[in-house]
């Protein structure tokens, strides 16, 4: 099966236009499953859920409350534009009658529909999904709890995997909690650095499996600030088509981006914009840092075999993000629309350029909210702290030891 899409400047290669995309077939994942993955079946009763919306359907199929005996009559919520600077206007973002019915019954582990619909059109727009080209939208409880899901779904222990250094440290103990084997790529102010990614799949030990995947944080990376250039990800593209990992992007700043020059297409969007095979992508993305870290609410964007993989290991843990939050968001974002939702997003990002700019006046971070500093600090005494190099210096511990204890 093949696409053809526009591409933008971006998108083009050496001065040519690229070939027409080809999607991966869904045999090709099956090596990259975990063992839990491949023998976790669907949930007899949640895969049967979608069919509850067929028209006429009298479903007695799961064991839902009858929403009469629900005390609550109406959620509302007042919020500002999407320019509050230039419109005060405050609205009111209500749920009552049927959509309050909806918004306190259980749904689909992919999430309430009219949201995936509207994310999916978002992505449509923003990082060139399209229909056939065998990817698709799932609703989570923020990209964090998404990631965990993902990775128990597609790593064994002892399985390798690539990080850029340094690397988001909240992803650190679910990784060592896997027991797989960490391995680092040096990044600079370009972000991931390619070359020293080639050398080391060249140098990879012929006797050991190749590293399965690559987890990236390419906008405003947690915690260093840089941003992955266009070159960068290109590099970065090919490598995976060469070596056969799947990149598990992690970006909950992509729409945080406040810098000068034009922003770098997403690993999504330019794997499509490149031609060649299409599918090597996981895609993460978060409202927490755009509307509320509270509402806990993320999707993932990707191949439709491996997102049903993910979504099972969700079935039997939370079985579907909390609706009313869900459905409350659905209401803003239909209300704003995706042009709405953008600016207002870019106001969220302007916010933190004007904070970035009290404590440097170059493009960095040109994205997200990190300023790194790193404390050189000896590696000896009581204060130190384990990394995936060994020890260093350079830790909580001496934040909590040596700063707070002792008052610092």
């Amino acid at each position: 099966m093949t696409i053809e899409k526009p591409t933008s400047q971006n998108g083009i290669v050496n001065g040519k236009l690229p070939s027409p995309s080809r999607v991966l077939p869904n045999d090709i994942y099956l090596s990259f499953l975990s063992d839990v993955a491949k023998a976790r079946k669907p949930a007899p009763i949640r895969s049967l859920i979608p069919m509850e919306s067929k028209p006429g359907m009298l479903s007695m199929l799961a064991g839902k409350p009858n929403p009469s005996t629900y005390p609550f009559t109406r959620i509302t919520m007042t919020v500002k534009s999407p320019s509050p600077l230039s419109d005060p206007t405050l609205t009111d973002i209500e749920l009552g009658g049927e959509d309050l019915t909806t918004a306190l019954q259980y749904s689909m582990t992919s999430g309430l529909p009219a949201l995936v619909e509207w994310m999916t059109e978002l992505a449509a727009q923003v990082h060139d999904i399209a229909p056939g080209d065998g990817a698709r939208v799932s609703m989570g409880s923020g990209s964090q709890d998404l990631l965990y899901k993902a990775f128990s779904a597609l790593i064994n222990r002892g399985d390798s995997i690539i990080v850029e250094a340094p690397t988001y440290p909240g992803i650190l103990p679910v990784m060592d909690s896997l027991g797989c084997n960490i391995v680092e790529v040096a990044s600079d102010d370009e972000g991931i650095v390619s070359s020293s990614l080639s050398r080391l799949l060249e140098s990879w030990p012929p006797e050991k499996p190749l590293p399965k995947l690559l987890y990236t944080i390419p906008y405003g990376a947690n915690p260093t600030g840089m941003t992955t250039s266009l070159a960068r990800r290109q590099e970065v593209l090919k490598l995976a088509r060469k070596y056969n990992f799947l990149i598990l992007e992690d970006d909950p700043y992509y729409h945080l981006y406040f810098g000068s020059a034009a922003p770098p297409a997403s690993y999504f969007s330019l794997e499509r914009r490149m031609g060649g095979d299409i599918g090597r992508v996981l895609r993460f993305d978060s409202l927490s840092k755009i509307l509320a870290a509270g509402f806990r609410l993320g999707w993932i964007t990707g191949p439709d075999y491996l997102v049903a993989q993910i979504e099972r290991h969700v079935m039997p843990h939370r079985q579907c993000s909390r609706l009313y939050i869900t459905s409350i968001v659905l209401k803003l974002l239909q209300s704003w629309g995706i042009s709405g939702f953008l600016t207002h997003a870019k106001s969220v990002a302007e916010f933190y350029r004007q904070k970035r700019d009290v404590f440097e006046t170059v493009d960095y971070p040109n994205a997200a909210m990190f300023y790194w500093i790193k404390l050189k600090l000896p590696p000896s005494g009581s204060v130190k702290c384990k990394t995936v190099k060994g020890y260093e210096g350079d830790s909580n511990v001496f934040i909590e030891h040596n700063a707070m204890r002792k008052g610092c």
